[in-house]
């Protein structure tokens, strides 16, 4: 990953951004959400070998791929509320960020959820 392409691609989109939020703000809104969307595309791409490690240490034990799932999930439900919540707050519309961002967080609860219950099985078994 060339950290430095990345990095001058995400300052000049937001040069951009800003010189063009005097003139016609609703289009500088949308540049900043499709700047957004490249670059989270270049690194999705290009953490391919990351996710290969990851799907290495899962097929070892069945426990560490039903946990790795919650948490690559987890991974994917943060990176996309956050997105969502920083586009809103581009846009100025903070009320609608801190309602992404709620729905970002029932989400990682929801996904969560079978987690807490093995936990509480576990806990049960050891104390019964």
């Amino acid at each position: 990953m060339n950290i430095t392409a990345i990095a001058a691609f995400a300052v000049i989109a937001a040069v951009l951004a800003v010189m063009l939020r005097q003139y016609k703000p609703e289009y500088s809104i949308i540049l900043s959400v499709a700047a957004g969307v490249l670059l989270l595309m270049f690194v999705v791409s290009a953490a391919a070998p990351i996710v290969d490690k990851i799907n290495e240490i899962m097929d070892k034990s069945a426990a560490v791929s039903q946990y790795g799932g919650v948490l690559i999930k987890a991974l994917g439900i943060c990176l996309i509320s956050q997105m969502a919540c920083d586009a809103c707050t581009d846009a100025g519309e903070v009320s609608l960020a801190s309602k992404a961002e709620l729905a970002g967080k029932i989400a990682m609860v929801l996904v969560a959820l079978p987690l807490f219950d093995d936990i509480l099985d576990v806990v049960i078994k050891l104390l019964g």
